[in-house]
């Protein structure tokens, strides 16, 4: 699946279809100080901002979107059941963070 399959999808989609895998999404979204509401907001309201999709599994996609120059959240999309879409996990990721870490493995080798 490309981007603009997946904006879409996403701009076809109201609440009423997206399911929450409650008790896993409040504990990361309190970890990445962010509230669902700003989630669902972004998932359905923001989608000019999706820019990347990865197929983890079969109908299990990892959807990035730009927050700003250095944020992205990404949200694990479940599109197994029909009509219906459930946001596996958030997360919240710096760029700067992640940077530092990816040139710590490569001075290990």
């Amino acid at each position: 699946m490309n981007v603009e399959s997946m904006r879409k999808i996403l701009e076809n989609c109201t609440e009423e279809n997206i399911i929450l895998d409650e008790p896993h999404i409040s504990v990361r979204c309190e970890e990445n100080d962010i509230t669902k509401e700003k989630v669902l907001h972004i998932l359905l309201h923001e989608t000019n901002t999706l820019t990347n999709i990865i197929e983890a599994r079969s109908q299990v996609y990892r959807a990035y979107f730009q927050l700003n120059k250095r944020r992205q959240l990404k949200i694990i999309l479940d599109l197994s059941e029909y009509k219906k879409i459930r946001i596996r996990t958030v997360k919240m990721m710096n760029r700067k963070l992640y940077k530092s870490a990816k040139l710590d493995w490569r001075r290990r080798w």
